[in-house]
Order: structure tokens, then C-alpha cells, then sequence
């Protein structure tokens, strides 16, 4: 195969490595497949300082291979999803946004842009734009800003033009939607049985918005819609990709697939064919998040593809041209600047580190209170309950450090702290509570509709006949599970910002958040 032809392959590969500094297999995949784009995980990030060192000499490795600079690109989505989760760079997430109501996601997106490009990253897979309608979701839930079409699209909108003022090329996504799935695409492949008719007026519609206003770049979603394509997912389909994306709804931006190493794609028709086929329905731009052999594997496919003339020259030609253009627009024909002193400046910048807060304030919602509030206020021995802030699905990195809600309460509060599993009820943990002196329980559920265990824990609490408070610390799904409690709030996710958030609002008796999502 040619060089020329070998480079622009290249160019529509992006590929992540395991390392916080360019190791070795992000020079193999640079060297041997001429690998023009990296993705960046929380593995990668150490600090502000070693992510602009990272981001300069990954940026450096590819201009010096390839004579163009790389698109670098994380999942910054605010809430769990984010790599970064320190100062300003931490921002509430999608539908914790929505609950503010404050109607900024324009200027959250401006702020995460300027502190990403900063950084040295040059685009981000957000916002979210699916409209979260399966409350049984595993893998957006929160995620979403809201289970409302018209929500979904206004503040995806404005995060998406914010991020774009800020000088980053914002990627929605999952194209033509993942909300109305009850299965991970990280796990297998989903199913969305919708009509076709209902599909284009809620499901596409924030997407279509989103065309209408100018996007760059998507992201495709690993999920089968048969009443639309009954034989491939969306990233795989021609029908989505080409008939639908570029002649129906005129999208003329990049094209980025979800990782092609997700069991939705791995598993159900192997990464190599996937590849070809993912390039065939007329991707640009695919995604290798974990490993050297997925990335070879990949690229061998697609070079045999090419050889043979399955797949035209033509073809790889429109997806690296869409590409360049793109570059050229965000000035990465050239080599790149990196001050870590300015993305410092911006990340601890006061007004944006304090609009952030106020607006996770501005989430929190109080859904029912039976008493539990007046109880809390006047508690001399309370305890908190909960799981740490452990990875719930292949979108949240793995904690090296989690969080634990009912530490940092009882740390700020005074009362008592008793940590409890993400699933599972044990006979340690029920004589523990069943033993606990206290007055009054506060116990923290993380998306506990999966999780049994922590069902039954609130269980326990409740046969204590003291006054109970649930806080919903993930998608505010739960509470059509909790019965006979004092009271009911929901914080959308569980991140420093939110429980800090928890905090003022029991102690000031706050709640000025609304439910984006029908309970």
C-alpha cells in the first residue's frame, strides 16, 4: 500500500494507551499504522501539570510522524464522566444541569472548553444529547439531561455552541440516540424498538438541533433500531451513517465512532470486520480506547479492505478530507503551544469555580419529606450510610480513591459513618447497623434499582423505626422503589460538587433543584 494512502487511513484512527506519558504503545501505533489521533482516559490524567506534558508530546509525536497534529479527545462530560475532576474542570452533570434550571450550559460549555483546549486537549465526546427514555437505562441514566425532547435539545445545544466559543470541537453524541435502550453497549448489543415515526420526533430531534446549529462532529451509538435498519447498529449501518445522517438530516461534520472494542462491536462481529463495515456506512473517524491488538487488528482489516478494492480509495479520501478540514479549522495543521500556567489560571478561576458550585447547589431536589428534614435539623446522633463512589459502568473510571459520601458527612457533620457495599447485604453490615446508636439515618443510594444490596440495607434502617432520608446519588430513578421513608432527595450523581452540594443544602434547608426526568 502507498504511503500516502497508509497516512490517511491513519488519520481516521484514535487510539488510547495506558499510561499518564507517551509510552511505548503509543509510539507503536504511531509508528507501525501512522495513528494521527489519541483518546484520553482517566489512566492518562495524574494533574494539570503532566496532562499539558502528556498532551504536548503526544501532540509532538504525531506532527513529527504524520506533519499534522493530532485530534486529542476526552469523555468530559460533567458529573461521573469526567476525566478531570478538579477545580473548574469539574462541572455538574447533564441532567443535574437540567435540575438547576438555570438555563447555563452555555457557559459551562465555554468554561470546559477553555480549560480543555488549555490543557492541550482539542475535543470532547459531549454533550449527551439522548433523551433518557428507559428509566431502566444502565448506561446513560444521568447522563442525560433529561427523559423531554425539547429539554434535551436546548441545553445540548447551548453546552455544545459553548464548548465550541471555548475552542473545542464538542462531539455529541450517541448518534441516533441511546436512551430507550435496558442494556450497556460497553456489554452487548442493544435493541431499540421504537417506530420510526417516534424515533425522528423525540429520539433524533436534539440531534437534528444540534445539525441545525452548526455541529462538528458525533458520535455514533452501538445500538440496533430494526424498525430503521433491522440488520447492524447504527455505527455499522449505511442506512443511519449515509442515507439518514448525510442526505435526510445534511450533517456535513465528522463522523467519530464509539469504541470499537465494546463487546456491543467486539463480540457480536469482531473488530476487524466491524472496521470495514464501520467505514463502508461512511464513518471518518474510529475509536480504539484500550489496546495494541485492537488498534492492529483494526487497521490490518481495513489496509486488506483497501488492497482488495472492497472499500474505494474514494472512500478513505471524503472521510480524511472532512478530517483536514476540520484540523485546518481548529489550527492543527500546525505544531501546538501548551502553557500548563494558563490552564492552572483557568481551572481555579474564582467566578468559574463559584458558577459551578452554585449551580450544583441549584440541582439538588427535594422529592418528598414526611418530617425527615426537621428530624435531620434537629439530630444529636446521626448516621450516614452509604457505598463509595466506585465505577457503576464502562463510561466512569475505575476509582483509585472513591469518594464516600457517608465519610465526608460524618466528617463535616459529626455522627457516624458506616460504609457499605456497592451489592451486597452481609450478616457484618446488618448487625453493624442494627447496632449503630443514632437518631436519625441518612443513607446515600447509588443507582441502587441495579443493586439490590443496598435495597435491603435501606431495609434495615427502616425496621429501626427511626427517621430515614434517602439521598439518590445517581439517576433519580430509584425512588419508585423506596417506600415509607422520611424523606427523598435527589443530587443526580456523586461527585465532590454534589455531596458538598447535599451538605449545604440539609444544613441550610435548600433545595431549590427541579426533576428534569417524569417520577
Amino acid at each position: 500500500m502507498d504511503k500516502r494512502t497508509r497516512r490517511m487511513i491513519g488519520q481516521m484512527i484514535s487510539a488510547g494507551f495506558p499510561s499518564p506519558f507517551v509510552d511505548e504503545q503509543a509510539r507503536r501505533i504511531t509508528e507501525e499504522f501512522e495513528v494521527g489521533n489519541y483518546y484520553i482516559f482517566g489512566r492518562n490524567v495524574v494533574n494539570t501539570e503532566q496532562l499539558c506534558a502528556l498532551t504536548k508530546d503526544l501532540s509532538e509525536l504525531a506532527f513529527q510522524k504524520n506533519g499534522v497534529s493530532p485530534f486529542i479527545c476526552l469523555d468530559q462530560e460533567g458529573g461521573a464522566v469526567s476525566r478531570i475532576a478538579v477545580g473548574a474542570s469539574l462541572f455538574p452533570g447533564a441532567m443535574a444541569l437540567a435540575a438547576s434550571g438555570s438555563g447555563q450550559a452555555h457557559e459551562v460549555g465555554k468554561n470546559s472548553g477553555e480549560i480543555l483546549r488549555a490543557l492541550g486537549l482539542t475535543s470532547t465526546a459531549a454533550p449527551v444529547l439522548d433523551v433518557n427514555v428507559e428509566p431502566l437505562n444502565p448506561i446513560i441514566g444521568a447522563r442525560a439531561f433529561s427523559d423531554d425532547t425539547e429539554t434535551v435539545a436546548e441545553y445540548g445545544t447551548k453546552m455544545m455552541l459553548g464548548l465550541k466559543e471555548g475552542g473545542l470541537i464538542s462531539t455529541v453524541k450517541h448518534y441516533p440516540g441511546h436512551g430507550n435502550v435496558k442494556s450497556d453497549s460497553h456489554l452487548t448489543l442493544p435493541f431499540n424498538d421504537t417506530d420510526r415515526k417516534t424515533l425522528e420526533e423525540k429520539e433524533w430531534y436534539p440531534f437534528q438541533k444540534a445539525f441545525d446549529e452548526g455541529a462538528e462532529a458525533i458520535m455514533s451509538a452501538h445500538v440496533v433500531y430494526p424498525s430503521v435498519d433491522p440488520e447492524w447498529p447504527a455505527t455499522l449501518s449505511k442506512v443511519f451513517m449515509t442515507d439518514i445522517l448525510r442526505n435526510q438530516q445534511h450533517f456535513t461534520g465528522i463522523v467519530e465512532t464509539d469504541c470499537m472494542e465494546m463487546d456491543a462491536v467486539r463480540k457480536t462481529y469482531g473488530i476487524g470486520p466491524a472496521s470495514v463495515r464501520a467505514i463502508e456506512a461512511g464513518c471518518d473517524l474510529l475509536t480504539f480506547s484500550h489496546t495494541y491488538e485492537a488498534v492492529k487488528e483494526g487497521v490490518t482489516a481495513i489496509y486488506e479492505a483497501v488492497e482488495s478494492g472492497r472499500i474505494p480509495i474514494k472512500r478513505i479520501e471524503e472521510s480524511y478530507m472532512r478530517i483536514m478540514a476540520l484540523k485546518e479549522k481548529y489550527g492543527l495543521l500546525q505544531p501546538r503551544g501548551i502553557d500548563n500556567r494558563k490552564a492552572d489560571e483557568l481551572i481555579w478561576n474564582k467566578e468559574k469555580n463559584e458558577l459551578h458550585t452554585l449551580l450544583s447547589r441549584n440541582s439538588i431536589t427535594l422529592l418528598s419529606d414526611n418530617g425527615g428534614l426537621n428530624a435531620f435539623q434537629n439530630s444529636k446522633k446521626p448516621l450516614f450510610v452509604a457505598p463509595p463512589s466506585l465505577a457503576l459502568n464502562g463510561a466512569e473510571d475505575p476509582k483509585v480513591n472513591p469518594l464516600c459520601f457517608s465519610e465526608t458527612f460524618a466528617q463535616k457533620l459529626g455522627g457516624t459513618s458506616i460504609v457499605i457495599p456497592l451489592n451486597e447485604m452481609n450478616d457484618a453490615i446488618k448487625s453493624k447497623i442494627e447496632n449503630a446508636d443514632f437518631d436519625a439515618a441518612v443513607i446515600g443510594l447509588y443507582n441502587a434499582r441495579f443493586r439490590p444490596g443496598q435495597m435491603k440495607t435501606l431495609e434495615i434502617l427502616k425496621n429501626s423505626g427511626k427517621p430515614v432520608i434517602c439521598v439518590l446519588l445517581g439517576a433519580p430513578y430509584d425512588v419508585s422503589d423506596i417506600k415509607d421513608v422520611s424523606a427523598v432527595i435527589a443530587a443526580y450523581e456523586y461527585t465532590v460538587l454534589s455531596v458538598n452540594s447535599l451538605i449545604h443544602a440539609l444544613t441550610h434547608g435548600e433545595f431549590p433543584g427541579k426533576s428534569p426526568v417524569k417520577l
